[in-house]
């Protein structure tokens, strides 16, 4: 099976061009999705989040406050660092274990989201890395809407990620997002059947 790693800064449109490959037939997985999962109440990687962290980023629901928990992430020296030591290993874990389930389904081919792929060292796990990438005012608009931030607040969240430049210098391919949806998918097209002819054809 063809495993491919998606990534990108925030905001640039990684969860479009999986969709992208969704749409061609791929089965598609994703990091934030399996991130959410392990910390639902109840499972290991909540407890431990919140033992870290104090009730403060718990919500009334008992699920994580999410958006307290990146305040606090960007505010607080050392914070990032705590999190990722509990999330990481457990997040990796779960990815492999879904990407295995995927194997077993004989599907020819996976397209995984993973926004730390190049941060985890999760290269190895995949045959291909693709990086999606946008222009940098349009990381910070898309992340004030996704987030609910002001473009300050967006802006800090892209200056603790690994920088765009430097993960385009480690794809194997990259896909650049210009907004409309319709040309990342048809760039999606073009780069699968290139993926086709170079990597499933050959005897």
């Amino acid at each position: 099976m063809l495993k491919i790693g998606v990534t990108g800064s925030a905001g640039s449109g990684k969860s479009l061009v999986c969709e992208g490959f969704r749409r061609i037939g791929l089965a598609t997985l994703d990091c934030d999705e399996i991130a959410r999962q392990v910390v639902e109440p109840g499972q290991a990687a909540y407890n431990q989040v919140v033992k870290a962290f104090g009730s403060k980023i718990v919500a009334p629901d008992c699920t994580l406050d999410r958006p307290a928990l990146r305040r606090m992430i960007v505010t607080t020296k050392g914070s990032r660092e705590k999190l990722e030591s509990i999330l990481h290993p457990v997040i990796i874990s779960e990815t492999v274990r879904l990407m295995d389930e995927v194997v077993h389904s004989k599907k020819k081919s996976c397209a995984v989201e993973v926004p730390l792929l190049f941060e985890l060292g999760m290269e190895n796990l995949f045959d291909v890395v693709v990086v999606v990438t946008a222009a940098d005012n349009a990381l910070v608009d898309r992340i004030s809407r996704r987030d609910g931030v002001d473009r300050e607040g967006a802006q800090k969240l892209l200056a603790i990620q690994m920088p765009q430049s430097e993960k385009v210098q480690k794809a194997d391919y990259v896909i650049e997002n210009r907004g409309k949806p319709e040309a990342v998918f048809k760039s999606v097209g073009i780069l699968y059947q290139k993926l086709v002819n170079q990597r499933l054809t050959k005897k």
